[in-house]
């Protein structure tokens, strides 16, 4: 049976030939070959039901994922038993980042897309890589584009389930990746196919991992090259395989075949061999009439593949239509004896052949004899079952009468001779000629060029007058059969060949130009040979012959002059034109072989250098060469003049590019070592902010030619650190009533200058390390500052606050003598601090009265009772409650005041 190469994979059918019949409609299922008679209507259809080809797989009506960027989905059901590492599942989770996991706890939540951690394979690093399937665990989108679906195709025990990624593109990209992930029942294999796989790099580095790991992240099989790398992939296809069905510890990763998964929306089609569609028709085609001859038919079907059609062919059916043809042949009857004769003779078909001749009895041989004159048919059947007749006429000749001539050899002559018969010779044969000398014999001799009748007369009473022309030799015809023109400019292998006919032979050759005596020459140069023929009567022919030769050797197209950049490879082209035979190109420089063929690659040593190549051929026709200077550009130095060198951090540099070229700058990167970079267009000045320390420069120059030239500048911005102001003030808060406070710097050792700033204070500015400051005996909130400089002018600056505040003082004698001297006769308690209108007094004996009690801060104890009675001598206890002015605080103070008389 034929085959395409698109063989299909998953419709199996048996090999069946169909025998050719007469005009009844024969079906057949797509893949079968048939062979029916041509007109015959065939019907095929696609018995499998579905189009499944080498290069792609159509999942009908597949379920649709909706997944958000980085996220799991819910748990999907594989449709079979799966064993992977050692465990069987029946279940997984379907990542939006290109990777199917069966640790379905995850479900819902997220996939994580960053890689920068996760290192090579195997790891723990990273959750997501473990117990998982990596088809392209990359950062890619869902929710950007495209589409992810799956589907179990198949029946036990040897389902497939599908996983689709279809043009999703990457994260924070508008590029496009189409991937499938295929896991097999029974053999426990995991396949990845790949029809398109993008590269971001400014994006997660562009990582991306293709791979399979266990639960532990203690075991990983990684295709080559795509562990945790930057990698792109187009039809390509992995086989991660099992140690055994049975054993699936470990895989091994091989390449194989790439396939591309479609889904059900894809279109299907009938396609012929030569070029014509017709609809799918629920997979039926009917072809009304086969063709003579083969033509294969088949399905197509297309889907979308990122910007691409994608596009299998399945199986194919060649349906070839047979004919037969029988021609007929006679021997007609002579004077109506019967024994003429007719033969069948088939001119196309397969044997066994059958025949039948209606009109002769039904014979059903291919000869039939004893024919008299008439028409008869004959009807043929070949082993094909195709069936063709003709018909054939017989006459009724009496007899045949055939004649022949020997020509008059010379133009003019009377040596020809003419001859008629009978046949056969049916009795006694007369002959009678018309010839000047009436000769009766059946050749007539010595007869010269014309017209001659002889009677021949047959005692059966047959007779016919037979006419015969006698002719002349004619004169000889030159033609010329074969014409060659040189193979190689200035060559000597032209060919010429001429044919006669007529005149007499044995013929005679001459050729100019050439040493042949034949009919034919095959050392001939360019330009015009004459031939000369002689035959054996002395006529003489002559012919003129003109030979060609190829076009001379030329450079038609070579490169032309070029300006490379410094290391920098360029190629070197031409193509030749004339000759005739396979060029030779031979690259030189300073007369050293560089290369050969139309095309070289070269990388220039020198600031000037010339290419010469030599233009030769296989048949060594004069050679052609010519040259080309390939060249560098003009040497370019960066250069660049910063704003500044040095300043306190942040410190912002304008940097002007001051580089001195006569070449065209398309733009300069500036990188600098704080890790950050700026490209600008052109030499524009660039503006970039520095942080604390010393810095540099390098600085790349990129040409309109795309040459790049690099300098560094190392060391030149420096950033200078600012000094740590610090100092403590004691006392603080101070009292209203000793309003002097010390302030103590406690700044870095780099400080070379400290200046205080105490508003409200005498002095209120001092620029010594440790100065004393006094505040009025206001009670409030002063602001003091620290500015500190360092040796590179840097400064820091620190404001605290000093505290001035009320204090509450009392001062209470221990002892007076109310003896009326005069002299420390009353007892009064001095107290500052308080507001005077919450003030109370109280005096107490010792066993608890109260003598004496005053609200007023001024007031005086005489040693006396209430009710003017002096007390006795001794010890009293005394308490005073008051508030503070300032915040209403409550104060309550006690002691003993002795009364001595």
């Amino acid at each position: 049976m034929l085959e395409t190469m698109f063989k299909n994979l998953f419709i199996a059918i048996s090999v069946l030939f169909a025998s050719a019949s007469a005009m009844s409609q024969q079906t057949v299922c797509l893949g079968n070959d048939i062979s029916v008679c041509a007109g015959t209507s065939v019907q095929i259809s696609n018995c499998g039901g579905s189009v499944i080809g080498g290069t792609a797989i159509v999942l009908q009506n597949p379920t649709t994922v909706s997944l958000s960027d980085d996220s799991w989905s819910s748990v999907v059901n594989i449709g079979f038993s799966f064993s992977f590492y050692g465990t069987t599942y029946t279940q997984c989770l379907i990542g939006s980042n290109g990777v199917v996991t069966f640790n379905t706890s995850s479900a819902n939540g997220s996939n994580g897309w960053s890689l920068g951690g996760t290192g090579q394979l195997p790891n723990g690093n990273n959750n997501n890589t473990k117990n998982s399937a990596m088809l392209c665990y990359s950062d890619i989108n869902p929710a950007s584009g495209g589409s992810v679906f799956y589907k179990t195709i198949g029946t036990a025990p040897n389902r497939e389930f599908y996983v689709v990624y279809a043009n999703i593109p990457m994260f924070s990209a508008q590029d496009c990746n189409y991937m499938a992930l295929i896991l097999f029942e029974g053999s426990n294999n995991i396949e990845y196919h790949i029809s398109n796989k993008t590269l971001n790099t400014g994006w997660n580095g562009g990582l991306a991992i293709q791979g399979v790991q266990n639960n532990t992240g203690t075991a990983a099989t990684i295709t080559p090259g795509r562990n945790n790398t930057q990698w792109l992939a187009l039809n390509d296809g992995q086989l991660f395989q099992p140690t055994s069905p049975t054993n699936t510890a470990a895989y091994v990763n091989t390449v194989i075949p790439s396939k591309t998964v479609l889904s059900g929306s894809a279109t299907f089609g009938w396609q012929n061999t030569n070029g014509q569609n017709f609809p799918y028709n629920n997979g039926t085609l009917n072809i009304p009439s086969a063709a003579t001859g083969t033509v294969g038919y088949f399905l197509t079907v297309t889907g979308s593949n990122c910007t691409s059609q994608v596009g299998a062919v399945s199986d194919t059916t060649f349906v070839t239509g047979l004919t037969s043809s029988v021609s007929a042949s006679k021997v007609d009857d002579m004077c109506s004896a019967g024994i003429g004769s007719v033969t069948a003779t088939p001119t196309s078909g397969i044997a066994p052949y059958t025949f039948l001749w209606p009109g002769l009895g039904n014979a059903t041989t291919a000869t039939v004899n004893n024919v008299s004159a008439g028409t008869y048919t004959v009807q043929m059947t070949d082993g094909n079952g195709c069936s063709s007749s003709t018909n054939v006429a017989v006459g009724d000749t009496p007899a045949t009468f055939p004649s022949s001539v020997t020509p008059v050899s010379c133009p003019g002559g009377a040596d020809g001779t003419a001859t008629a018969e009978m046949l056969p010779v049916l009795g006694n044969v007369t002959y009678s000629w018309n010839d000047p000398n009436n000769q009766t014999t059946s050749t007539a001799t010595g007869l010269a060029a014309g017209t001659y009748e002889c009677l021949v007369t047959s005692s059966i009473g047959c007779s016919e007058t037979v006419v015969v022309i006698v002719s002349e030799i004619p004169e000889m015809i030159l033609q010329v059969v074969n014409q060659v023109d040189v193979t190689c400019n200035s060559g000597n292998d032209g060919i010429a060949e001429i044919l006669i006919t007529d005149g007499t032979a044995p013929y005679f050759y001459s050729w100019t130009g050439s040493n042949s005596n034949t009919e034919l020459s095959d050392d001939l140069s360019f330009g015009v040979t004459t031939v000369t023929v002689l035959d054996a009567k002395a006529c003489v022919v002559t012919e003129d012959i003109s030979i060609g030769q190829p076009t001379a050797l030329s450079i038609a197209q070579m490169s032309q002059d070029t300006v490379i950049c410094i290391g920098d490879s360029v190629r070197l082209y031409a193509q030749g034109a004339g000759g005739s035979s396979p060029y030779i190109y031979n690259w030189s420089k300073n007369n050293q072989g560089v290369g050969n063929g139309s095309e070289i690659y070269v990388t220039p040593s020198g600031p000037l250098t010339e290419y010469c190549l030599v233009l030769s051929e296989q048949c060594s026709s004069p050679m052609a060469d010519a040259c080309v200077t390939v060249k560098y550009p003009d040497e370019v130095n960066p250069s660049l003049v910063p704003d500044k060198t040095g300043e306190c951090f942040p410190i912002e540099v304008t940097f002007d590019n001051t580089t001195n070229t006569t070449e065209i700058v398309s733009y300069t990167i500036w990188t600098y070592s704080d890790g950050e970079k700026d490209t600008v267009p052109g030499e524009n000045p660039v503006v970039h902010e520095f942080g604390e320390g010393i810095f540099g420069i390098d600085m790349e120059v990129v040409t309109n030619r795309g040459c790049s030239y690099k300098k560094s500048f190392p060391n030149l911005i420096e950033g200078f650190p600012y000094p740590e102001a610090s100092f403590y003030v004691n006392p603080n808060p101070a009292s209203i009533f000793e309003p002097k406070v010390t302030a103590y710097s406690q700044s870095g050792s780099d400080v070379l200058s400290t200046k205080w700033f105490a508003e409200g204070a005498k002095p209120d500015y001092s620029s010594i390390q440790n100065p004393t400051f006094k505040y009025s005996n206001e009670i409030q909130n002063y602001p003091l500052i620290l500015v500190v400089e360092n040796g590179y002018g840097c400064t820091d600056t620190l404001q605290k606050l000093v505290r001035i505040e009320n204090e509450v003082l009392i001062f209470s004698p221990n002892t007076f003598t109310p003896d009326g001297d005069g002299l420390n006769d009353t007892w009064k308690v001095q107290i500052q601090g308080i507001d005077i209108q919450n003030f109370q007094l109280e005096i107490f004996n010792r066993w608890g009265e109260k003598v004496f009690e005053s609200l007023d801060p001024d007031g005086e104890w005489a040693g006396t009772y209430g009710d003017g009675r002096i007390v006795k001598e001794g010890a009293y206890v005394w308490i005073i409650k008051a508030h503070d002015f300032e915040n209403d605080n409550k104060y309550e103070f006690n002691g003993t005041v002795t009364i001595l008389k």
